[in-house]
């Protein structure tokens, strides 16, 4: 690994902006969503689980990036808070006030994780709350990508990945595999291991297109009743 890290050096800052560039795609995906909430003008039937927590995942990883003082990192963190920060603003917005409860509990549950999180991180001691802090960020992230997984059981019992958002899996795989290769360089452990599980997430999902492949749009369209 050691050899790999420094055949890679050389490349740490490209290999690092093209990961933020793919990361940042990834989050952008939640566009698709905001759509489909205007379209229909209302935010009842989606969740905003993805973008508040959003919202506090990228704040943690924005305060381990400083840590780091990893300049790829705090950029990527930076424009993916205020990309969820958007989203959850939208969402928000098509909520109706009757409705609103449920959005404002998800927050301050977030409010009172990430909170709690970087008053840990302001009086841990300083030799340990990098490795500390950086394992709850890696827990966090991964239950953050593995959230498309929550609709396994839609796919199967569809057998059909239609629901699966194919665009941001293949972002995420790729934004893995180079943030794989930039922990590497760093000799960041809780990066390598954050991005080896991400990818094995990545596979389950991927795998499930060749196993439920999506109908065709013309078979989409055959199904339809003739009076459509």
């Amino acid at each position: 690994m050691d050899s790999l890290a420094r055949v890679l050096l050389p490349y740490r800052d490209v290999i690092g902006n093209v990961a933020g560039i793919l990361t940042i795609a990834q989050f952008l995906s939640g566009c698709f969503t905001c759509n489909k909430i205007r379209l229909k003008g209302s935010s009842e039937g989606f969740s905003a689980l993805q973008f508040v927590f959003g919202c506090g995942l990228t704040i943690l990883q924005l305060k381990y990036s400083q840590m780091l003082r990893s300049a790829p990192l705090i950029r990527t963190s930076s424009y993916a808070l205020a990309i969820c920060l958007a989203y959850s603003g939208c969402y928000l917005f098509y909520t109706p006030r009757g409705k609103r409860n449920d959005f404002w509990k998800l927050v301050m549950r977030t409010i009172l994780l990430v909170g709690g999180a970087l008053l840990y991180a302001g009086f841990e001691n300083p030799a340990l709350v990098k490795d500390r802090f950086g394992l709850l960020v890696t827990i966090l992230t991964l239950s953050y990508i593995g959230l498309p997984l929550l609709k396994l059981g839609e796919v199967i019992k569809n057998k059909s990945s239609e629901g699966l958002p194919l665009p941001v899996i293949m972002a995420s795989t790729g934004a893995s595999v180079l943030w794989l290769l930039y922990g590497i360089i760093l000799h960041n452990y809780f990066i390598i291991v954050q991005k080896v599980i991400a990818l094995g997430l990545c596979a389950v999902q991927l795998s499930l297109f060749l196993i439920y492949p999506a109908p065709s749009k013309a078979a989409r369209e055959h199904k339809k009743p003739k009076g459509e």
